[in-house]
């Protein structure tokens, strides 16, 4: 048996409303990352660093059932149906290139730019 990280939240009380709801179903969970994740906001989703919840391997399967997460890896336009997706930096490329190039000559994190996924044959961005 060993611990898997079942998933990673935003905030904490997301993650401790996860952890009640599987302890509810059964099964055992623990968060971490809590502290760093509410002292260091800006450092969230940065190298994976949320606040995490971990759980037994042998219990992945039914936690997954339980909280409805998406296990396929296969990525589909909402508005076609394609599946030719390509991921990217969405609108103001620029602007986000600036940032980033900017935030690693002041070594400052840059938690505020958020990817997209766009389709190649409609091209809409979700």
């Amino acid at each position: 048996m060993s611990i898997v990280r079942l998933m990673t939240c935003d905030s904490a009380v997301e993650a401790n409303l996860i952890k009640g709801r599987l302890k509810n179903e059964g099964i055992e969970a623990f968060i971490t990352n809590e502290n760093f994740a509410n002292l260091m906001p800006h450092y969230n989703r940065i190298m994976n660093s949320g606040i995490q919840i971990m759980i037994s391997d042998l219990d992945y399967n039914k936690a997954s059932e339980i909280l409805e997460l998406n296990t396929k890896q296969e990525c589909i336009c909402p508005n076609c149906q394609s599946t030719k997706i390509k991921f990217s930096l969405g609108k103001n490329k620029i602007k986000k290139i600036f940032i980033i190039l900017f935030s690693l000559f002041i070594v400052t994190p840059f938690n505020n730019l958020k990817s997209v996924y766009k389709c190649q044959d409609c091209k809409t961005e979700f």
